[in-house]
């Protein structure tokens, strides 16, 4: 046996579109102070993606697995390409 819905006036409303004034279309204004931090945050970011890339750079055992792991993944590319 189907449900019955609750019986549902249509729209009186117009089908005209409402007009809509664009009080500012710029873009928000970013004060400088934010600027400055994310230009530090960026920057000490960076300088600890370089210290990661240092301290992997100096472990021999897991450079040896990087280069297998780059080994197989040319492998795979040249398959594709």
């Amino acid at each position: 046996m189907a449900k019955m819905g609750l019986p549902v006036k249509k729209s009186e409303a117009s089908k005209k579109p409402v007009p809509v004034k664009i009080v500012n279309d710029d873009a928000p204004k970013v004060d400088k102070s934010y600027e400055e931090r994310e230009k530090r945050y960026r920057a000490e970011d960076a300088l600890r993606d370089i210290e990661r890339a240092e301290k992997h750079k100096k472990d021999r055992n897991l450079m040896k697995d990087v280069k297998a792991l780059a080994k197989e993944k040319i492998k795979t590319m040249n398959k594709i390409c």
